[in-house]
């Protein structure tokens, strides 16, 4: 028994010293230095890789070293080979974010798509300034998803040092276009929203402030965008620079720019959304009709929690030594805030495409519910009388004849109305 005892004993100690040696044998020249040189720092035995995979103060004199003597590259190399060495596993969160890229962005695409396809199709609808507006914004939002898929897949969203050194430069190539083509797809769809207001607006008060709202929003969105654009100098440092041998700076402090434009953003999209809720109050209608029309602009609101979220994931962005892995909230919520306003700018259309389809469903008149604005014959689409309010495609209208029906309430519908001009 105690020959076996030393048999295995040895035996342990000789899988401790091969696994040293392979360990040695894969790690960088500085590395191995760094290893040899911060051992005498552990109680642990040299041949014993458990022990030293848990002890904290032999593995923080390890990594200061390796900082301070090897590459970026070179760093990133050791630790991997040493949490190989360790047992410990790579973390990736690239498939989460490529499924709420991908979902909310499909989403947004499918959203404009029926949008237009709808206008398009209709003969009582016309494409106006709100429609090329909110197909551009698909179009951004189209360059802005696909390049977060790609980077997602080339290992963007694995811990730093398991992503190989192209894979890790061509991400952020990338992710490069996904952050300006973000600002791009939030402000047309910004603008868009306005747009449509104009489309249905008849208050000179409303008109001004609207026209105020869309030169802020302009000046707002072009600026992030170049700022973005622009903010290494020279550009590809935004792609190169992570290894830390090129020449040149990154002006912008993307932290302190986050925040700033992130509280901005949120001030314009509150009064963006905010904007018709006070005509829509005052409306004279049944409180559940009056809920679902204002719910409905509601939901934009929603917005605003992806903005804070957004927001606060920025908080770790310029504390992380692991940006491809700490970095992945940041940019799933920036996707998905873009999305989701596109999303949003497409309701009050699509409230219209579903009144349709359920009409035609029902059986029901389509001259019924919907305006069209045309001037055919009244003895046949029946008389209708209505209060023009300060968004004139909101109307209250009562209906005396139709299909020798009455009805005795008010029907409040939003309407598509010819451009506004």
């Amino acid at each position: 028994m105690k020959f076996l005892g030393v048999a295995l004993t040895c035996l342990v100690l000789w899988k401790g010293a091969i696994a040293q040696k392979d360990l040695l044998g894969r790690l960088p020249n500085c590395a191995t230095r760094c290893l040899e040189a911060t051992l005498p720092s552990s109680n642990c035995s040299r041949n014993d890789i458990g022990c030293l995979c848990i002890d904290v103060t032999f593995q923080t004199a390890l990594a200061g070293c390796n900082a301070l003597n090897c590459t970026v590259v070179e760093s990133l190399r050791a630790t991997n080979e040493t949490n190989v060495a360790c047992g410990i596993p790579i973390r990736d969160d690239s498939k989460t974010m490529i499924a709420v890229t991908a979902s909310i962005g499909a989403l947004a695409v499918l959203m404009v798509t029926m949008r237009l396809a709808h206008r398009l199709i209709s003969a009582q609808a016309e494409l106006g300034w709100d429609d090329l507006l909110i197909g551009l914004a698909g179009v951004a939002s189209l360059f802005q998803n696909v390049p977060v898929v790609v980077a997602g897949h080339l290992g963007f969203g694995k811990d730093m040092w398991g992503i190989p050194p192209d894979g890790i430069t061509n991400s952020l190539k990338w992710l490069y276009v996904t952050y300006f083509m973000y600002q791009v797809a939030e402000f047309l769809c910004q603008l868009s929203i306005l747009a449509f207001y104009l489309r249905v607006v008849t208050s000179a008060k409303l008109k001004l402030v609207t026209y105020t709202l869309m030169g802020l929003v302009t000046c707002f969105g072009l600026g992030n965008t170049f700022a973005m654009m622009l903010q290494c100098k020279p550009i590809h440092l935004f792609w190169d620079g992570w290894k830390g041998t090129m020449a040149g700076k990154c002006t912008v402090d993307v932290r302190l720019f986050g925040f700033v434009r992130g509280g901005i953003e949120i001030v314009l999209d509150l009064a963006i959304l905010s904007l018709p809720l006070p005509v829509l109050a005052r409306l004279q209608m049944s409180w559940k009709k009056k809920f679902q029309i204002m719910s409905m602009f509601c939901v934009g609101f929603i917005i605003t929690v992806v903005s804070c979220l957004r927001l606060w994931a920025l908080v770790r962005f310029d504390q992380s030594a692991n940006p491809t892995y700490d970095n992945v909230s940041g940019v799933y919520w920036c996707v998905t805030e873009a999305n989701l306003f596109i999303v949003v700018a497409c309701m009050p259309a699509m409230h219209g495409l579903f009144q349709r389809i359920m009409r035609r469903i029902g059986g029901k008149s389509e001259n019924s519910g919907y305006s069209n604005y045309s001037h055919g014959d009244s003895s046949k689409s029946g008389q209708r009388s209505g209060n023009s309010l300060a968004f004139g495609a909101i109307l209250k209208s009562v209906d005396v004849k139709l299909q020798r029906e009455d009805r005795s309430e008010s029907d409040v519908e939003l309407v598509d109305r010819p451009p506004y001009r």
